[in-house]
């Protein structure tokens, strides 16, 4: 013990070496357990991938389908009952799809998380409507209920183009702090090597993975350690 606090304590790591070359010193053998370090450019991958993952947050507004029936309701079909509750299934079945406005759908998404009674649900954008197809539903549904009627002299007369509107909102906040965690959970290391393993033998050829495992060992050993020996 005397002898390991006398010995002088060196910050550097004495060996040189380089990617294809020999190993041209003794066995190397890890003096104590250290974290793979990734390489910058597998670690500046890993966050570019984990930027173009993320999924928007859409919030379920229930109130835009309320405000639907509300106004639905205030209409007059005269005689045209059937078209009332052919109406009102359509809304039904839009609102609790879901109705995207067109400015959510500008940038290329395929899969949206919808949030609904305090759960978030994975949902493909094929899945949802946006604001045209869902008036086509609309009308095709008032359509084959009208039994021949003028449909747009019904339209124009109460309005039920209007009634559509997007139910489900962009949270940009959730969106953005689900962005920051998957930043925050990409760790510079991969693995780890225990000690008494040996990370490269005498004469051997210096590849890229033993030279990851090197440069790993290097910064471990001038950050913590500071002599050729284990921690004490």
């Amino acid at each position: 013990i005397l002898l390991v606090f006398l010995m002088p304590r060196s910050s550097r790591f004495s060996y040189d070496y380089k990617k294809g070359s020999p190993w041209k010193y003794e066995t190397l053998i890890a003096q104590f357990d250290f974290p793979i370090l990734k390489t910058d450019e597998q670690y500046q991958l890993e966050l570019e991938n984990a930027g173009s993952r993320v999924i928007p947050y859409f919030r379920y507004d229930s109130k835009v389908a309320s405000k639907a029936a509300d106004a639905l309701s205030a209409m007059n079909f005269d005689t045209l009952d059937v078209v009332r509750q052919a109406a009102e299934d359509a809304l039904s079945h839009i609102y609790s799809t879901g109705v995207l406005s067109a400015s959510a759908l500008q940038e290329q998404i395929s899969v949206i998380y919808v949030q609904k009674d305090r759960r978030a649900f994975k949902v493909p954008v094929s899945e949802v409507y946006t604001l045209e197809r869902a008036y086509a539903i609309l009308r095709e549904r008032v359509n084959a209920a009208s039994a021949g009627h003028n449909i747009d002299s019904l339209y124009d007369a109460t309005g039920l183009g209007r009634l559509i509107e997007p139910n489900l909102v962009f949270d940009q906040q959730t969106t953005d702090l689900v962005h920051e965690e998957n930043f925050d959970h990409i760790s510079r290391t991969q693995g780890v090597v225990r000690s008494g393993l040996v990370i490269v033998s005498q004469d051997e050829m210096v590849t890229a993975e033993i030279e990851q495992m090197l440069d790993s060992y290097k910064a471990e050993f001038e950050a913590n350690v500071g002599y050729m020996g284990p921690r004490p």
